[in-house]
């Protein structure tokens, strides 16, 4: 069975080379240099091979900051952005673990489907029921009053 710990042990520990991430992503090997100098970025540390590699999770920090730099933002300033978009993922990655087990597939070639978000009360006497769905509509919540 693959565990959590699994996961985040290849999340952290499988490496993409310094040359693979600076041909897939566009940022040279040059400049990625620069951002771990500047403490933006951390390589794997690997001192018996001698190649420089990155985790999957820096491998996405990357990719933010090379699209914030694309959108004229400083590197400074880019990185900042990143980091925010990373600790926002994180949050919602957490949030929506507990809902795995409550998805309803719908449609599987679509990938359709209802995540039940529970219940919660909006007055001191109505609850209601909440479910975040994704079918040919889109994205988006259905409230229900329970009965």
């Amino acid at each position: 069975m693959i565990t959590k710990k699994i996961l985040h042990e290849l999340y952290a520990n499988v490496g993409v080379g310094i040359g693979e991430v600076s041909k897939i992503i566009g940022v040279s090997p040059r400049q990625l240099r620069y951002w771990e100098q500047k403490g933006y970025i951390k390589p794997i540390e690997d001192k018996e091979s001698g190649i420089r590699r990155y985790s999957l999770g820096t491998v996405f920090l990357i990719c933010f900051i090379k699209d914030h730099l694309d959108q004229g933002f400083t590197l400074a300033a880019a990185y900042e952005k990143s980091k925010d978009v990373s600790v926002k993922t994180k949050i919602i990655r957490k949030f929506f673990q507990s809902a795995f087990s409550d998805v309803k597939v719908t449609d599987t070639e679509k990938a359709y489907g209802e995540i039940d978000l529970g219940n919660v009360k909006l007055s001191n006497t109505e609850n209601y029921h909440i479910k975040g769905i994704v079918d040919e509509k889109g994205n988006y919540f259905k409230v229900e009053k329970d009965k």
